[in-house]
């Protein structure tokens, strides 16, 4: 019988060294598994900073777009004024051409 108990002693060890085992196994699972997790976590928070920053810049973009598109038309204004002023003194011109025409046309008469 000893060599019996002496057997089973020894797979009562090899027993609880392959619990110890899978349950060491078990641990670095999970220890695995929540390194992947806070792993994906931080690239999400990468990935929402990145598109945060992108947004910034597109709305930075669009003011800027906004900002020498509100300078064009100023510019533009600007010119049409301009235009209209010059078309108003030429008009001006012309009719103190034509009076001092019709003004000499009498006198020459």
């Amino acid at each position: 019988m000893v060599v019996g108990e002496e057997r089973a002693a020894e797979l009562d060890q090899r027993e609880a060294a392959l619990a110890r085992r899978e349950h060491d196994l078990a641990r670095r699972i999970r220890v695995a598994d929540e390194r992947e997790r806070v792993a994906d976590a931080r690239d999400r928070v990468a990935d929402d900073r990145d598109q945060a920053a992108d947004e910034r810049e597109d709305r930075a973009d669009e003011r800027e777009g906004a900002t020498a598109q509100r300078e064009r038309e100023r510019v533009q204004r600007v010119d049409d004024r301009a235009k209209r002023e010059r078309a108003a003194a030429e008009r001006e011109d012309a009719e103190i051409r034509r009076a001092v025409a019709e003004t000499r046309g009498r006198d020459d008469q």
